[in-house]
């Protein structure tokens, strides 16, 4: 028995493609819309009993989008489910970057597990920190106790680091796993989480059902 279906929605495109962001809210570009409607297009039909997303603008321009099918409920926003914070990076263009902050910028994404950007930025240990004990209680929510009915549906609208690292603890990686699990822009991914579950060993029973599918009705 499925306790719970936890789909992963990655946004789309965003409207800044020149420099970093993270928790800088930026909306989507055109294209970033098209590919949230997509999304939307591929879940439709599914009995999602909530639909969560971070409270940046374009995690919430998609969370809207896949709301809007008649009877689904509202999105709820969520600060835990924000993208990492890039410190001094945070909208700054790649090419002033390199020019004011080389060391920095030479750093790739699979060294960044412990390293914190200077100004405030996070490690993906600080993303896990927020995020899972956020996504464990909505679990904890929504999971089916029981066998009567369909297994209960669920959607996050969120961030590459935010679903890289539910992708590796689903797959018994934990945090540190993130860079096994690639996320496309505008991509799916879902986990399940067998019956029975248990909050105390939340990942004991989950399964990578999908992972990073963009739905190809994109031009």
């Amino acid at each position: 028995m499925i306790a719970l279906h936890l789909h992963l929605l990655r946004h789309g495109e965003p409207a800044l493609l020149d420099s970093f962001y993270g928790h800088e809210d930026v909306p989507l570009s055109p294209r970033g819309r098209a590919q949230a409607a997509a999304q939307a297009r591929a879940l439709a039909g599914r009995p999602l009993q909530a639909i969560y997303c971070s409270d940046l603008q374009r995690a919430g321009e998609g969370a809207a989008l896949l709301a809007a099918e008649a009877g689904r409920p509202r999105p709820m926003a969520l600060p835990a489910l924000r993208e990492m914070h890039l410190g001094v990076l945070e909208r700054v263009r790649f090419a002033d970057a390199r020019t004011h902050h080389p060391e920095l910028v030479g750093r790739g994404y699979a060294d960044m597990l412990e390293f914190r950007m200077p100004g405030g930025g996070e490690s993906v240990q600080d993303v896990a920190a927020r995020v899972v004990p956020c996504v464990v209680g909505l679990i904890d929510l929504h999971a089916a106790a029981d066998r009567k009915g369909s297994p209960p549906e669920i959607a996050l609208v969120a961030h590459n680091t935010v679903h890289r690292v539910l992708l590796a603890c689903a797959a018994g990686l934990g945090p540190a796993g993130y860079m096994r699990f690639e996320q496309g822009l505008g991509a799916i991914s879902r986990i399940e989480l067998l019956a029975p579950w248990r909050r105390e060993d939340p990942w004991a029973t989950a399964r990578v059902g999908l992972a990073n599918w963009v739905p190809a009705d994109v031009d």
